[in-house]
């Protein structure tokens, strides 16, 4: 009887002890991998591509503005690259990433497809901005994903 009373407290603490654990660890951990600054002259056919689509209205990003696109000399790309772990025992589902835009922010897009992060695994995810000349790259970014079906939001200043 006190070999049983005992197997139960042990399972009873190890259950307890993982639902703590996933409890307090349901957030991406964020780190900033890079940022890299492209002049739109150097992309040109991306720049001319995203001045078609905002002039059709076509564009599949965040549009800042209705500001339109003159030459390219006057634009940069900025990169922004996170590397996210997953300490989640379930995985984070549609995960994206948006920068939050400032004065002379123009639109900005990521690669467009589904992202979901396994349990315990490192992904690296990508956000393109396209501004006006060029401002301090330091941005607020938000990451959104889904844990069990339930939205999350995790907040990250690229500085």
């Amino acid at each position: 009887m006190k070999t049983l009373a005992v197997i139960i407290l042990v399972l009873v603490l190890a259950v307890s002890g993982m639902l703590g654990y996933a409890l307090f660890n349901t957030a991406l951990v964020v780190e900033g991998k890079g940022m890299q600054t492209l002049s739109a002259q150097s992309r040109y056919e991306d720049f001319a591509e995203l001045q078609r689509n905002l002039e059709y209205g076509t564009a599949e990003a965040t549009v800042y503005g209705e500001q339109l696109l003159l030459d390219a000399s006057e634009y940069n790309f900025y990169i922004y690259t996170l590397r996210l772990k997953n300490r989640c025992l379930v995985p984070a589902e549609m995960v994206e990433m948006q920068v939050v835009g400032k004065d002379g922010d123009i639109l900005s897009y990521d690669d467009g497809n589904q992202v979901n992060i396994s349990p315990g695994a490192l992904r690296d995810i990508w956000c393109v901005l396209l501004t006006r000349g060029t401002p301090t790259p330091v941005r607020e970014i938000v990451i959104t994903y889904y844990l069990w079906g339930n939205p999350q939001t995790v907040k990250y200043t690229y500085e």
